[in-house]
């Protein structure tokens, strides 16, 4: 840590000052380690889940608790395979649904737009508010004007500031390449709603 802190301190006005903020964050993340978190979690659901596959071999316990232990390790394992919290009908109006029309469309198409699903019966169909429509427009507007921007930025950090003032040029690209990300981020806000009107349509065609 305190060579990281001599390299910072001494490039701190040189055009090495964005290779010590980088490490610096790098550093930090590392220190953090967060993955211990994700880690704790994941344990924590493994063994609650052995726990109740050992009690349902067991036999021990009566008619109800099986059938909900068997329901729970059920449900349990179609949202760590499929990444979809259902109950038994749905679980089992998607498994056909997509069976059927696999070819058009995949699981990651079903769990986007899960929020918008519902059974008819034993169909499944999906449903659009005007609010789904509006946001869908609103989040598109904006990802153009926040990558066009990006690209003026980058652009005008190229052509005009160029290697003249390297610390400038370095603030802007970064700057750009943040955009650009961002936008990258905004726009997967509209998968569900692209994925929803997959399986409307595929559910309309079903109907007919």
């Amino acid at each position: 840590m305190e060579t990281l802190v001599q390299y910072f301190t001494n490039n701190i006005g040189t055009d090495k000052i964005w290779t010590a903020f980088l490490l610096l964050a790098i550093y930090y993340i590392l220190k953090k380690e967060p993955f211990k978190v994700f880690a704790h979690f994941s344990d924590k659901k493994e063994k609650e889940h052995e726990l109740a596959k050992a009690l349902l071999e067991s036999e021990k316990l009566g008619k109800e608790a099986n059938e909900f232990l068997r329901e729970h390790l059920e449900k349990m394992a179609f949202r760590r395979y499929y990444g979809i919290h259902a109950d038994p009908e749905m679980r089992s109006a998607l498994l056909k649904f997509y069976k059927k029309h696999q070819r058009q469309l995949g699981w990651h198409d079903l769990r986007r737009s899960y929020g918008n699903i519902k059974l008819v019966g034993t169909k499944v169909t999906a449903q659009l508010r005007w609010f789904d429509h509006a946001l869908r427009w609103m989040v598109s507007g904006m990802c153009y004007v926040i990558g066009a921007y990006a690209l003026f930025v980058m652009v005008y950090a190229i052509l005009v500031v160029g290697t003249a003032n390297k610390v400038q040029f370095f603030a802007l690209t970064a700057a750009a390449l943040v955009l650009l990300l961002a936008t990258m981020f905004f726009s997967s806000m509209n998968w569900a709603y692209h994925s929803t009107r997959r399986v409307m349509s595929i559910a309309a065609k079903e109907s007919e």
